[in-house]
């Protein structure tokens, strides 16, 4: 997917209701009962330190103190906000590092000098 042609904003709007999701499905201090949208309020806190690529250590720091000082209850939020940073890997940053490698890739194919030893004559027939 194309995020460049996202602002920011556009991102936000489309992709925190994901970002709320799974902080209800993996983080969830509040046992079981709580609504699909109990922690919406921290996904911006959330997505700034992942957007900030702040690392899983700052987001489990970060919902560590939301859970004691927020919701009052505490508990290990390091395997969550392992799982956050790997989402947001997977849904930004791997597509933009594929997208760089394919304009790679067509840019040095385009360039190549295997190829112009393979196919000779080409070359010739250009030069």
């Amino acid at each position: 997917m194309d995020f460049e042609g996202m602002t920011e904003k556009e991102r936000f709007r489309a992709y925190s209701p994901e970002l709320s999701l799974l902080l209800w499905a993996v983080w969830a201090p509040i046992p079981a009962g709580v609504p699909l949208d109990e922690y919406a309020s921290y996904v911006g806190i959330i997505w700034k330190l992942l957007d900030d690529h702040a690392g899983a250590e700052a987001v489990s720091a970060e919902l560590t103190r939301i859970s004691e000082e927020s919701i009052g209850m505490a508990g290990d939020a390091r395997r969550a906000a392992e799982l956050l940073t790997e989402w947001w890997y997977w849904r930004f940053d791997s597509a933009e590092e594929l997208e760089a490698r394919s304009r790679d890739v067509s840019r040095a194919h385009s360039h190549n000098p295997l190829r112009e030893r393979i196919h000779p004559q080409r070359r010739r027939r250009h030069s």
